[in-house]
């Protein structure tokens, strides 16, 4: 290994995280090699731990030898919350037993699902990638080389992705965004300095959260390459998609729909393929007809997906999958027709057995992207369009999708006002992304949508009823965070 690799990997072992969360992150820095070329700060960047729901611990190893320096890392958990909270699963009643206390209190939507030591992976994960992304933003424009351009681009692309994981956290931490009470609702702690030894942050607002948020992509995305290389990267496709969905999840429909177009005025100009798979063809590259409980095995990771603009994947529905732990409800697997292909993503039997489910158990892809995709572009554009009565534009964008999920024929809708396209989008988000997590941010979003909530907000285990209550839209801070900064209030 040269010089500058062995500072790219000994850079990415100071930064990602190493147990949890010491005062704040609790991330241990095992050495002082600092960052001064360009090159460092881009193969940071490089680190495809960072395109996942991952919480990490990663320790720096040391040939005894030849002194070659290297690294070893595993995974403390995984964000799996919003799997098991979102309304389109149901417990396997034989397998319950088998959830991780986490699993099932998230499950019931209980008001407290940690335990004092527990690294809780939906708050670490993403402040332990923020780190990385704040050593960038705060260090680059002082690289020894390359151009002020280069260095402002890697700052900008920085910028985007650490204003996604704090959107990330204010998805599970902070109430959803209301415009007559974000100044007062207490959101999460913004963190833009790469710091081990700061305590006692404080919460934001959920304005000053999603004002930050908002205001990071913007005066990045002049910076950032207006064509994708890589969708392990963030250029400007993937920036503006992530500011529609910022803007789609705070309910704020016309603004979101700025962002979005661009985002399909760039798929274009991408050097890698982005475009919608037919899964009237293509299914059967992927679907193993006599391994019919695997899902679509073949289906291509997110990182060659051709619907992905921006990987931020996750493992979970598999590891449910592995143990038969959670399964699409029968109502919800009830909404697809007849020919619709993605019924092939599921099977009411075991994963490695013919025994019987009581519900259809999604197993493969092995993992699945919550990042940015053309899919929820099109399903995000298209209800921003319906709300704002552009009616016809909506149907083009609802059907373009369908059409790539089933016959033609199928795919037409028919509807007789605006409410009911719009009821129409929202069931094929249902659709789209099933057993994927992605649910529990619409049920955030519509819970007070008085024309559009379409939550079942009630579940049954061991014959006692578990019914979602307002204050559980937000997860309670983990006590060891809390430990660490007293002066932080608590989620009701």
């Amino acid at each position: 290994m040269n010089i500058s690799k062995k500072k790219i990997v000994m850079l990415i072992v100071i930064c990602i995280a190493l147990t949890g969360c010491k005062k704040f992150l609790e991330i241990d820095p095992k050495g002082k090699v600092l960052a001064k070329k360009l090159e460092h700060y881009n193969g940071l960047f490089n680190n495809t731990l960072l395109n996942g729901f991952q919480n990490l611990k990663m320790t720096s190893t040391t040939n005894a030898t030849t002194g070659e320096l290297g690294y070893s890392f595993s995974i403390l958990g995984e964000v799996e919350a919003p799997f098991y909270m979102s309304d389109d699963m149901m417990a396997n009643p034989s397998t319950f037993q088998n959830y991780s206390q986490i699993e099932q209190k998230s499950y019931k939507w209980a008001d407290d699902i940690y335990l004092p030591d527990d690294n809780a992976a939906e708050w670490g994960t993403m402040y332990i990638h923020n780190y990385v992304y704040n050593v960038i933003v705060n260090g680059v424009m002082n690289a020894e080389d390359g151009t002020e351009a280069e260095k402002k681009a890697l700052q900008a692309e920085a910028r985007v992705a650490r204003a996604y994981m704090h959107f990330w956290v204010a998805q599970l931490f902070a109430k959803p965004f209301n415009e007559n009470t974000a100044a007062n609702d207490p959101g999460i702690p913004i963190v833009t300095e790469a710091s081990t030894e700061t305590a006692g942050y404080n919460r934001a607002s959920v304005k000053a959260t999603y004002d930050f948020i908002v205001n990071e992509i913007n005066v990045a995305i002049p910076y950032l390459s207006p064509t994708t290389v890589s969708r392990g990267r963030i250029s400007q496709l993937a920036a503006y998609s992530i500011l529609g969905e910022v803007y789609f999840n705070m309910g704020k429909y016309a603004e979101a729909l700025t962002p979005l177009k661009k985002a399909f005025d760039l798929v274009n100009t991408s050097k890698v393929p982005i475009s919608l798979y037919n899964y009237n063809t293509k299914v059967n590259d992927w679907y193993i007809s006599f391994f019919p409980n695997l899902g679509l095995t073949n289906f291509p990771n997110p990182f060659d997906s051709y619907e992905t603009i921006f990987v931020e994947q996750t493992a979970a529905p598999v590891y449910s999958a592995f143990s038969s732990l959670a399964v699409l409800t029968p109502e919800t697997y009830s909404l697809f027709g007849p020919d619709d292909q993605r019924k092939k993503a599921f099977s009411n039997k075991g994963l490695f057995s013919s025994l019987q489910l009581p519900g259809y158990q999604r197993s493969g892809p092995l993992t699945v992207n919550l990042g940015p995709t053309l899919p929820n572009l099109y399903l995000m554009k298209a209800e921003c369009e319906a709300r704002g009565g552009q009616l016809s534009d909506a149907e083009n964008d609802l059907e373009t999708l369908r059409k790539n999920r089933m016959p033609d024929a199928s795919a037409q809708v028919q509807y007789s006002g605006q409410q009911e396209l719009v009821k129409l989008i929202l069931r094929e988000r249902i659709l789209e992304f099933a057993a994927t997590g992605r649910r529990w941010f619409d049920m955030r979003r519509l819970f007070d949508d008085v024309n559009y909530n379409n939550i079942h907000g009630s579940r049954t285990v061991d014959s006692k009823v578990y019914t979602l209550n307002k204050n559980r839209l937000t997860l309670k801070i983990p006590p060891m965070i809390l430990n660490y900064n007293p002066s932080m209030p608590n989620n009701p």
